[in-house]
């Protein structure tokens, strides 16, 4: 039996009140064919407690169950944008709480059994990883792009943090080759890799903020080491590869009054010279870091766009909607400051969404971010996990999803040739002058 203890409740008007209807509420979703619940706690094997934060209008609500002999089974956090959120964000967390408690309970009633869970979960079935390797890196990173694989097996691989561009080597092991510092008022929000004039050597596309200034830059490796090779560039940039493995390279603008300025449109180098080309037609909530393209069933293009809540949206070319996701996705702790002095603040954060990766046979790979924080200007995660869909013409279906990490995902790639994920996952996000923050990079082959 499980019980649910009222909640501690901070910030809200009616403190009391709400600690009665959150347990109510989690209470009767929790309920199931597996999970009996009670109303009192006298004999309760599962005791679910948490907390409720409410802060300006968006709310943070953490809860933890625990066995009989108080060992903790699982924790889950979600958040609502406004209080008006709370059911459907009780909804969340009851789910998420629901697979602990499942398990806790069958360990309970099955203690000689001891299975460790699977690293890619589908719904229908459930497979182990045919391997898994975890790389660390030092410092709290952001960004993460693939380059070329070498016929020995080695792979290039180009990593950002706020104010680095590092160049590395993965074989067994991972190798720095070479390391690019940014000055203090300039902060690197991406990396993404194109061969645009078709060398069979991948530029490294490095979008820069420079105060409140666009100074992107493109690279490319020289020998070992790495050589700028055009920039300042007024421009965001980012791949999206779609159905058939066709990778684009695409850019937008800012303007001073609009975060993200103009078409999403292509890039195309001329020469020595980058220019925008074929603008991409989306749908009003669409821009360039929340985007991709999707084959419909008689081979027309459907955009599909993560709004600003999370939700994943799918449009046709008549930008009608076709489908909508029942929860969040997304999630990303990566910004930049944007002078607004109508908070007091005298500035805010516009944070970039998640990318999303099309499959070379049309599935496409969203990354999860939850347990979020949000205070003011910052956004925190410290859970993630990675879904793959396949897309019908008429709805998105869940094929696997990897299991949860215990860490934020900054990015990730996906590597076609060899079937890999490669997830860049924060360990320790504070960086200062005495903790240098850390990262991995854990690889995952996918069947």
């Amino acid at each position: 039996m499980t019980y649910v203890a009222e909640f501690s409740v901070s910030g809200a008007s009616k403190p009391e009140e709400l600690k009665t209807t959150i347990q109510t509420l989690l209470l009767s979703r929790l309920a199931s064919e597996k999970i009996m619940t009670q109303a009192r706690p006298e004999g309760a094997e599962i005791r679910v407690t948490g907390s409720y934060l409410l802060s300006g209008n968006i709310f943070s609500l953490d809860a933890a169950a625990a066995n009989s002999a108080g060992t903790v089974i699982v924790r889950a956090f979600t958040h609502g944008k406004s209080p008006d959120e709370l059911i459907p964000a009780v909804g969340t967390l009851a789910k998420s709480l629901s697979e602990g408690i499942d398990k806790g309970i069958a360990s309970m009633a099955a203690p000689q059994a001891s299975v460790l869970p699977p690293e890619i979960i589908k719904p229908t079935r459930t497979v182990q990883a045919t391997g898994q390797v975890i790389l660390k890196l030092e410092g709290a990173l952001s960004g993460l792009a693939v380059g070329r694989t070498f016929p020995g097996g080695e792979r290039e691989l180009f990593v950002v943090g706020n104010q680095k561009l590092r160049y590395y080597r993965q074989g067994t092991e991972l190798k720095l080759l070479a390391e690019i510092p940014y000055k203090v008022f300039e902060k690197v929000l991406a990396v993404d890799t194109a061969d645009l004039d078709n060398n069979n050597i991948p530029e490294i596309y490095v979008t820069v903020m420079n105060g409140e200034t666009l100074a992107s830059q493109v690279w490319t490796v020289d020998g070992t080491g790495l050589k700028q090779i055009a920039g300042p560039l007024p421009y965001f940039f980012r791949t999206v590869t779609s159905t058939g493995g066709v990778k684009k390279l695409y850019a937008q603008q800012i303007s001073g009054t609009a975060d993200f300025y103009g078409d999403v449109a292509e890039v195309i180098k001329s020469g020595e010279s980058y220019v925008v080309k074929n603008p991409v037609k989306l749908p009003k909530p669409g821009y360039l870091y929340n985007f991709n393209l999707l084959k419909g069933i008689k081979g027309d293009s459907n955009p599909i766009i993560s709004d600003r809540s999370g939700y994943l949206r799918v449009y046709n070319q008549a930008g009608d909607e076709l489908w909508k996701s029942s929860e969040e996705y997304g999630g990303s702790e990566t910004a930049f400051k944007r002078s607004d002095f109508s908070d007091g603040n005298g500035y805010r954060q516009v944070f970039l969404d998640q990318r999303m990766i099309v499959k070379a046979n049309g599935e496409l790979l969203v990354p999860k971010n939850t347990g979020s924080w949000f205070i003011l200007n910052k956004h925190s995660y410290s859970h993630s996990s990675l879904y793959c869909f396949a897309w019908d013409g008429g709805n998105l279906e869940e094929k696997w999803h990897t299991r949860q990490s215990d860490y934020y995902l900054a990015d990730f790639a996906y590597d076609e040739n060899s079937r890999e994920l490669l997830m860049l996952e924060v360990v320790a996000k504070e960086e200062g002058v005495f903790d240098k923050g850390a990262s991995r990079l854990v690889i995952r082959k996918v069947d």
